[in-house]
């Protein structure tokens, strides 16, 4: 399946529950309850469990090296933000970069986590292979097209990216009823500025900085799929507008 393939899978529209709340509150809050273990069954590439056993193998663990790996995997960030999410009551006292929550929990705990869950890049999971991959791809992007316009934290940017397709998800794992709990359910796991980037893309009364860098982060991706640029002027070249520039 090609990148651009999942435009007609990932509902650029989704927004988080926070922003649509209706007089059904109760109701759900019980169907998010009764789905939540389906984000136990979000699974992790078994090429990143085995790159984190070799690093834990080690006399000590490289912080920075396990932070690339799980956040190199969708699945891998979405567990370990369930364990961070789940132990603070307030997104400003959660730990914001992906080295600081590993450190925050028992290396046992988080690698139980991601590990329970894996599949291998292969013809039988393709759909799920192709949506890993498509995020990551749009997260670099993001990632790049931040560090050029100097608007959002790169580090951000790159974590919104990853996480652009979960209304995917439910799809590809061919979860029952669409997955439509499990989504309630990611509401407090995920940070408040991954929500927030999200409903800007189609809020048109919200920043356009977020807009503008999942939008081009998204056509990058779907038009350089094997071409990754690691420089503002690899960027000028792809034919990006120039620095500070908005949609």
């Amino acid at each position: 399946m090609r990148n651009h393939g999942f435009n007609e899978i990932i509902d650029h529209r989704w927004k988080p529950p926070s922003s649509r709340r209706h007089p059904h509150l109760v109701e759900e809050k019980s169907v998010a309850e009764m789905n939540e273990d389906l984000l136990d069954e979000v699974p992790v590439m078994s090429a990143t469990i085995l790159g984190l056993e070799m690093l834990l193998n080690e006399p000590s663990v490289d912080l920075r090296l396990a932070s690339e790996l799980v956040l190199s995997d969708v699945g891998a960030t979405i567990q370990i933000l369930r364990l961070i999410g789940g132990g603070v009551d307030f997104d400003e006292g959660r730990p914001r970069r992906m080295g600081d929550c590993l450190a925050s929990l028992d290396v046992g705990t988080w690698f139980r986590a991601i590990s329970a869950r894996t599949f291998v890049c292969d013809p039988e999971h393709a759909e799920t292979t192709a949506l890993w991959k498509h995020c990551r791809l749009v997260a670099q992007y993001a990632q790049l097209v931040s560090d050029w316009l100097e608007c959002v934290s790169p580090e951000e940017a790159y974590l919104v990216g990853l996480l652009h397709g979960i209304g995917a998800i439910p799809t590809v794992l061919g979860w029952p009823d669409g997955g439509l709990g499990a989504l309630f359910a990611m509401e407090g796991p995920l940070p408040l500025f991954v929500f927030n980037a999200m409903r800007s893309v189609d809020d048109s009364g919200l920043s356009s900085d977020w807009r503008f860098i999942l939008t081009a982060a998204q056509e990058l991706a779907g038009t350089h799929q094997d071409l990754l640029p690691t420089s503002i002027d690899d960027m000028d070249a792809m034919g990006v507008c120039s620095r500070g520039a908005r949609a």
